[in-house]
Formats: structure tokens, sequence, C-alpha cells
């Protein structure tokens, strides 16, 4: 997250920025309130996403006005499971089988680019009707990188790279991963456009009482969850105290709490879907 300063009289109450955070799993709760804007006809100017998030907004940008991008979101989020990302017990334990602590990530990635390769409706950025943008992080540098134009799914598959469950993705003669690892809930980038409403929308952890992880694997991401989360905070009062007149609306429909990482059986995701459209709307409501 580069801090530059941005000149407050560029900041337009009618230009609404949307932004994503990651979240793995609780991506879904991103369907939830993408259906929830679509309905209250909440129309952003310039949409930012990570990781999970990143796959939301780029459908949001791609679809802002029908429920097409909701319909098309919901489906594809059902073709995954543990197998589909290479994350069934028996997928990892031949994986540390065959090459031992050698490997680069559990998981697996390739089954996820083929799939958007063949059924995602948009290819490069150019192809969205609101600009949108999209973080990795660089490894090299420890920076982050925002994508707005170029083919599109290389980046997506950047931003979604989770450190040790997906390998980290080339793009250029970069290396990058996880966009969530150095701003997972992107406000500056949105109010560098100008925004002056920006709909934060969070679909990780939010400093509510976590459940004991029931291992290592839960522990690292329970881990990760908190030091993106206390980024995320510093980040919102910086934004506040540098720019008063910037109106940031948190979106936390705190929905899929007890999801356990990566379960993405079909009911408790149908589940978490429904709950965050209903807590959205509310949220809408008194904002």
């Amino acid at each position: 997250m580069k801090i530059k300063e941005i000149d407050s009289a560029n900041f337009k109450k009618e230009k609404v920025g949307v932004s994503y955070s990651g979240g793995g799993n609780r991506g879904a709760v991103h369907i939830g309130v993408l259906r929830a804007f679509l309905e209250k006809k909440i129309a952003p100017n310039h949409i930012a996403g990570v990781s999970a998030g990143a796959f939301v907004a780029a459908f949001h940008a791609f679809d802002p006005v029908t429920f097409n991008s909701f319909t098309d979101l919901k489906i594809i989020f059902s073709y995954v499971n543990r197998a589909f990302i290479g994350l069934s017990t028996t997928q990892v334990v031949w994986k540390f089988v065959t090459s031992g602590f050698n490997i680069k990530s559990l998981g697996d990635s390739s089954k996820i680019r083929l799939f958007l390769e063949k059924r995602l409706p948009f290819k490069r950025f150019e192809d969205l009707k609101v600009p949108l943008l999209i973080g990795a992080t660089n490894v090299e540098t420890g920076q982050d990188t925002w994508f707005r134009s170029g083919p599109i799914i290389p980046v997506l598959m950047a931003s979604g790279a989770t450190p040790g469950i997906f390998p980290p993705v080339k793009i250029g003669e970069d290396i990058f991963i996880d966009g969530g690892v150095t701003d997972n809930l992107p406000l500056f980038e949105l109010a560098k456009e100008g925004c002056g409403v920006i709909y934060a929308v969070n679909a990780g952890y939010a400093g509510e009482t976590k459940r004991p992880p029931k291992n290592f694997i839960e522990a690292i991401l329970d881990a990760r969850d908190i030091a993106q989360y206390q980024t995320t905070r510093y980040e919102i009062e910086l934004i506040k105290g540098l720019y008063p007149s910037v109106k940031i609306i948190p979106i936390e429909p705190r929905a899929g709490l007890a999801l356990a990482p990566y379960d993405f059986t079909p009911e408790k995701s149908e589940n978490v879907i429904e709950e965050s459209y209903r807590h959205c709307l509310e949220i809408i409501k008194n904002n």
C-alpha cells in the first residue's frame, strides 16, 4: 500500500467506489453483497479488489447493472471444491509423498486457470464497463502492484495466489502473490481516483472472536487474517484523518463466520450468500 498525497479537490461525492477484500472461501460473502448492490442500483464509477474479492470485482465491473453477473458468479462458485483447487486430503498427501517438503504449494491453481479460460465472459480489462483495479503483491520488492489494463486472467490468478496454498504467478518479468498480503481492502487506490464515497466490503476477519485453529494450516491462516485486519484498520483511520471529506461506508455482513478455511460445501455457501445479502441490505438502509 503506497501512501501518496491526494489532492482533496479531486474528491467528488457523486463518484462512487466499491472495494472488495480478500477472504478465501468467504468470497461467497461478496456474492451476496453484489446482489444487494444490484438490487439497490448502487452504480460504482470505480471498483477495486484483491484475492477472492478480485473475482467478484471483475464480474461487477463487467456487468454493473443486470443480475447476470450475480448469476454467473454463483454458477462458477458452485464448481469450486477442495479437489478442484488441489486441497483434498488425498491430493495433499500425494504431493508430500512424491515431492516431500520441496512442494511449492499445498494446492493447485491449474484447474482454476483452465476453467476461467473456458468460462470467463471477458478476457481483458478493456472488456469491462467500469474501470477496475486488481491488486497483487510483488514478492521481490514487497510492494503492492495495481493492474488496470491488459489480460485479466493472469492478474486474477496472481491476486488470489495465497502464499503456501497456491503457487506464485509470473506476469512479465515479475513474480506475484496474493494482493491481500499488502492491501486486503484497497481504499487508497479508490481515493486516488477521486471517489468521494467508498463502499468498503470486508468478507474476511473483522475483529470478532475467532475459534481456536484445528490444525497448522488454520493457525497460519488465522495469523494472516489478524495481520490483514490490523493493516485495514490503519488504512481506514489514515484516510479518515487525512481526507475527512471521503465517506467510507463499511460493509461487513459478518456472514459465514463459522466456515472452516476452504470449506466450499454448496449448502453452506448458499447460506452465506443469502445471509450476506440480507445483512448488506440492512447496512445500506442505515447509510
